[in-house]
């Protein structure tokens, strides 16, 4: 029978590019408290997983985020596990934080949060994966969210080793999607 959130099980040590983004496009960063929520449940869960996965490089923007794994585990369920523990604990959060009412009856709407369960791509060799390393450091400036990534904390650029993926800066913000 098919799914459409189908996808193909999750290969030991590769890189996968995850990403998702809310649902119906909808802002869900609306202030600083839920970048810090969002990022402290990323944390959490990736404590958890910690020698089943390894989170190498992030961005959340308004109304998406970017994640680049490196799965570590041999069954290649932790992944799906950690996406969904991260993104379910955001969705409880983030409801009781803004509850949206049903017509006036006090009912909470059941609409999802994020637009699908995630998507995830395979990254297979080294220099791909510099370039998704860029996008999704970058993904800020291709956006217009910011002019200067130094001036955009929600994103793990800062924390990584730059040489690699400052070359491919222009080509992301001109020609690369993903």
């Amino acid at each position: 029978m098919w799914r459409w959130n189908r996808r193909d099980p999750f290969l030991e040590n590769n890189y996968y590019h995850i990403y998702n983004r809310w649902y119906n496009k909808s802002i869900l960063f609306k202030d600083e408290w839920c970048y810090k929520k969002f990022y402290s449940y990323l944390i959490k869960y990736v404590e958890e997983f910690n020698w089943q996965l390894k989170i190498v490089s992030w961005t959340f923007l308004p109304n998406h985020f970017h994640f680049i794994i490196h799965n570590l585990d041999g069954t290649g369920t932790q992944v799906s596990k950690f996406m969904k523990k991260v993104q379910w604990a955001y969705s409880v959060w983030f409801r009781v934080k803004y509850p949206l009412e049903n017509k006036g009856t006090g009912t909470l709407i059941k609409l999802p949060v994020f637009e699908w369960r995630f998507k995830a791509k395979l990254i297979d060799n080294d220099d791909y994966l510099y370039k998704v390393l860029a996008y999704v450091n970058f993904n800020p400036l291709k956006h217009n969210v910011v002019d200067d990534i130094n001036n955009y904390k929600w994103t793990s650029y800062h924390q990584i080793n730059k040489d690699k993926i400052d070359k491919y800066k222009d080509l992301i913000l001109d020609e690369l999607e993903f």
